[in-house]
């Protein structure tokens, strides 16, 4: 049964609040022959709010057909396929999924479900690898993610679409939106601390993003995202998921991959540097780019802790699955605080070559 659609602190729906639709395995392999004239083994696919079917071709090939929730904005997801088929004109060796088009020639199709609900239906190409959150890194690998970002970054450089501009949470700059968050937040000295971050986004990071560079970005290049060569990888082979592209300052996507590489022991930077000189190899970063990257990245702790306490009050059976980062996130604040803002500059200035 369908839930109730639950409205963000914005007024959107919150998609979580909105089963995926009732797509099964036998009503995928139809509309795969229906609409794409393919037809093979149909295997259902885990994913939070959409439908996904894995589809092996008899010819060993493989797709995914995705069914997109109802409750999703059109405008949004067309936008997302528009910027994959974007990516396959202006690098076309960029190991991002592409997208097939439909016996009628569309990159997108609509079906209406037996609940009279509407669904935006594509199907893509199939990205084979090992996720890197499963894989060991080899020596070179976070040199190699970040050269693999900042390629993606540029292909996307000349892109824009008019749902570019809509609001989302997962998006730095929207910081100040966290707010009302806040207050589902348990411990009071994180509820404190992630306040006073907050504080200094108003006063001192948002006027400054303004005058960054900015453009369509990926926005979520976390290491389940992330496909690479093998269990332990030496490069990127895959990025999945654009979910959350967004026009956002360059260095605000940065900020989300390096919120990620925070090691830990006495070196816990490393992995960022290793990515931002690999970024910067083919990216060069600006110093007010980097002078503020210590902040985005407390930035994007901040916000999966006050999104992940929100969520988890409004659904408290999946307070597990909806706070797994929240660890993580802790970690990577706490490393930051100890290293301390003047000693990180440096080792980022000097990774990126802004000295």
């Amino acid at each position: 049964m369908t839930q109730v659609v639950i409205h963000t602190e914005e007024g959107k729906p919150d998609l979580l609040a909105h089963d995926p639709p009732a797509i099964t395995q036998v009503m995928a392999a139809e509309i795969a022959q229906r609409l794409y004239g393919i037809s093979g083994d149909v295997r259902g696919l885990t994913a939070e709010k959409d439908a996904n079917f894995l589809i092996t071709l008899p010819c060993g090939e493989q797709a995914l057909l995705k069914i997109t929730n109802a409750v999703e904005d059109s405008a949004v997801t067309d936008m997302q396929t528009a910027a994959l088929m974007h990516l396959a004109s202006a690098d076309p060796t960029l190991p991002v999924q592409r997208i097939c088009a439909s016996l009628k020639g569309n990159p997108s199709e609509i079906i209406t479900a037996a609940d009279g609900q509407t669904h935006v239906v594509r199907l893509m190409t199939y990205l084979r690898g090992t996720i890197l959150s499963s894989a060991t890194a080899g020596p070179q690998l976070h040199h190699e993610l970040g050269a693999f970002l900042a390629r993606v970054t540029r292909g996307l450089r000349g892109f824009f679409h008019p749902a570019a501009g809509h609001v989302l949470q997962w998006d730095i700059k929207q910081a100040a939106r966290l707010r009302p968050m806040l207050e589902t937040v348990q411990d009071p000295d994180l509820r404190k601390r992630l306040t006073v971050t907050l504080d200094r986004f108003d006063a001192e990071i948002a006027p400054r993003l303004s005058m960054l560079r900015a453009q369509v970005v990926h926005n979520d290049f976390n290491p389940h995202n992330v496909l690479v060569d093998g269990q332990v990888g030496t490069h990127p082979i895959g990025l999945i998921d654009f979910g959350d592209i967004v026009h956002t300052p360059i260095i605000c996507d940065l900020a989300v991959a390096c919120s990620y590489q925070i090691g830990e022991g006495t070196d816990p930077l490393r992995q960022m540097c290793d990515m931002i000189r690999g970024y910067a190899s083919l990216l060069p970063l600006e110093p007010e780019e980097i002078t503020l990257l210590p902040d985005l990245i407390r930035l994007r702790h901040a916000t999966t802790l006050a999104i992940g306490a929100s969520r988890a009050q409004r659904y408290p059976e999946n307070a597990d699955y909806i706070l797994r980062n929240t660890a993580a996130s802790l970690r990577g604040m706490n490393a930051l605080d100890q290293i301390g803002d003047d000693a990180a500059l440096r080792a980022l200035h000097t990774a990126a070559g802004t000295e």
